[in-house]
């Protein structure tokens, strides 16, 4: 595919690829299908791990484990994309992904609070690599006009996966009175997946470089920040991040706590945002939309995020969060998949795996803070107080820096690819 230049809207002929002709939609209908399991399983585990340890450790316990979930994906970035640039995809991901699978499956011995944490690490440090890995990859098997629409099949499945997820640990929790379960099926889930991925032989080949260009881990780092429009975007909604993650250490004891919901009721709840982003990511899948229209979809979708957290502040009732969840859950997948297409549109095959990992890790690193922070916000100011300052930052932020995302779109010379927007089935 050709790719665009470092943010000048030139073609860079250095980082010109092969285009992909033709999108292999059956290999990529198993994967989406395989990594809706594995996203299940990765739902049940933090599902079931927040529920084990809620009552016992407070909201400082909570973040902790979510911090146990992000800060090695922060630290795994930089080195993690030179991974994903350096080996193939064949080699590199089942390798990790067993290893993800057996820390899952040492979650359900319960060997306390701090062995945990230390598998929830291992898992995400594992995670990194892969997720730079599969993002690099998914090109290589579609044309770039079908990006966005492959993007949206990949979060079919997943969202598919994890509106399962909350309802099927409340169950297996309530039925067997016992953790256990959750945690065997995401190891397997896991190990499913790697067995797909060889079995597909889906693959990319590592990056050629000559002698002279030397592989630098913060090479994709750099690369975000040379192009505006990807530079506007990432700012926009890391802001975003740092606001609303304070939800997924609060949301359990706003619906349980405050709102007296059970835990089935709080696996509902959960699910009915993965059961927004299963319509949103379906509809992207079947809705071709030209490049010059991704920059507005991604600020309108932040634009409604942002709305979602201010309202369920004020929510009074479960029914309130899950009626908001399931449009939030909606827009969250056209941001996915028109974000995520915008930015590897614009990059060079030959560092696409760098890029991916810094992406990331700037989401992470925005997500360690604000659920750092929220835990202990949570504790001393309680959790309608937390989450109304965040919506109003939210939506303050959305309104001040929305504008530069679409200045940096206009001014952009546009992919060739850029076609008019109509509706598409998937051939």
């Amino acid at each position: 595919m050709s790719d665009e230049a470092m943010g000048n809207g030139q073609t860079d002929p250095n980082s010109q690829v092969k285009s992909v002709t033709t999108t292999q939609w059956g290999k990529l209908r198993f994967l989406a299908l395989a990594g809706g399991l594995s996203w299940m399983g990765s739902t049940l585990t933090t599902f079931t791990v927040a529920l084990r340890y809620k009552d016992l450790y407070g909201p400082i316990g909570i973040s902790a484990i979510m911090l146990a979930m992000i800060v090695p994906t922060i630290l795994a970035a930089p080195y993690g994309g030179l991974l994903a640039d350096k080996i193939s995809t064949r080699v590199l991901v089942p390798s990790l992904m067993t290893v993800m699978g057996l820390s899952s499956l040492m979650l359900a011995l319960d060997l306390g609070f701090g062995w945990s944490l230390v598998f929830l690490a291992i898992t995400a440090f594992c995670g990194t690599p892969v997720g730079a890995s599969f993002n690099a990859t998914l090109p290589e098997y579609c044309t770039p006009d079908d990006l966005p629409r492959v993007n949206g099949l990949m979060q079919t499945g997943a969202s598919l996966g994890s509106m399962f997820g909350p309802g099927l640990a409340g169950l297996l929790v309530a039925a067997t009175g016992t953790y256990t379960w959750p945690f065997i099926i995401d190891a397997l889930s896991f190990w499913i997946l790697a067995a797909v991925i060889l079995l597909l032989r889906i693959n990319r080949k590592p990056t050629a470089h000559g002698d002279e260009q030397k592989m630098k881990a913060m090479d994709g780092l750099k690369f975000v920040w040379t192009v505006p429009l990807i530079r506007s975007v990432l700012i926009l909604v890391v802001v975003l991040i740092l606001s609303i993650s304070v939800l997924n250490v609060g949301e359990v004891y706003l619906v349980m706590n405050i709102l007296h919901a059970n835990a089935f009721i709080y696996g509902l709840v959960a699910a009915t945002f993965a059961l927004g982003s299963t319509l949103g990511a379906a509809a992207t899948a079947m809705v071709k939309v030209k490049d010059t229209r991704h920059a507005p979809a991604v600020v309108i979708s932040v634009g409604v995020l942002a709305a979602s957290l201010l309202i369920i502040a004020f929510a009074w009732h479960w029914g309130v969060v899950a009626v908001v969840w399931f449009i939030a859950g909606i827009f969250n997948s056209a941001l996915n998949a028109y974000g995520i297409s915008l930015i590897i549109n614009r990059t060079p095959a030959e560092v696409r795996g760098r890029v991916m990992a810094s992406v990331g890790a700037l989401f992470s690193l925005a997500n360690v803070v604000s659920t750092g922070l929220g835990g202990i916000l949570l504790g001393v100011f309680g959790v309608r107080e937390v989450f109304t300052v965040a919506g109003v930052l939210c939506v303050v932020t959305w309104v001040i820096l929305s504008p530069a995302v679409l200045r940096a779109a206009k001014n952009e010379t546009l992919p060739a690819a850029a076609e008019e927007t109509h509706i598409a089935t998937v051939e």
